[in-house]
């Protein structure tokens, strides 16, 4: 069930560049945790777009949107979801699937250098209200239907 809130910096992403980008950070969001390829536990993977507006992303102090192609990331998780190399594994797939989403439509948007950064959030158990309840991980687990924590769902 990702939940994650992305930061893109100015014109770093054309249309087909953030399709691209949401579609591959869903991918890679699902496969860290154990998401099926199902409609009724993917619908639950979310992604909150936002694009600063020009001259609103600086590096160093100085203006960067001509440099830098940046996507930024805060990401809701209930704690117990993800371990290290679950984390590990997203980071990568992060760096990969936004530089390939940059590369544009042979434009020259490509050219940016691109950073990512995610924050992982981690909402510890009875911290999360979903659709007017309290959401437990053993209530979540078939809802999401995280493949590696079916012992944890209620029997």
């Amino acid at each position: 069930m990702p939940l994650m809130r992305v930061t893109l910096t100015p014109g770093a992403f054309d249309e087909n560049g953030k399709e691209r980008l949401v579609t591959g950070l869903t991918e890679a969001a699902c496969r860290a945790e154990s998401v099926p390829d199902q409609p009724l536990h993917r619908m639950r993977a979310l992604v909150l777009l936002h694009e600063l507006s020009p001259g609103g992303f600086y590096s160093a102090g100085v203006p960067a949107d001509a440099a830098l192609a940046g996507v930024f990331i805060d990401w809701q998780v209930s704690a117990g979801v993800l371990d290290g190399a679950r984390k590990a594994q997203f980071a990568g797939e992060l760096q990969e699937v936004a530089e390939s989403a940059a590369r544009g439509d042979g434009d020259g948007s490509g050219d940016k250098t691109v950073v990512t950064s995610c924050v992982i959030h981690e909402v510890p158990e009875g911290q999360w209200a979903q659709i007017g309840a309290i959401r437990r991980l053993p209530d979540i687990v078939p809802l999401a239907g995280f493949e590696h924590l079916t012992s944890v769902a209620p029997g």
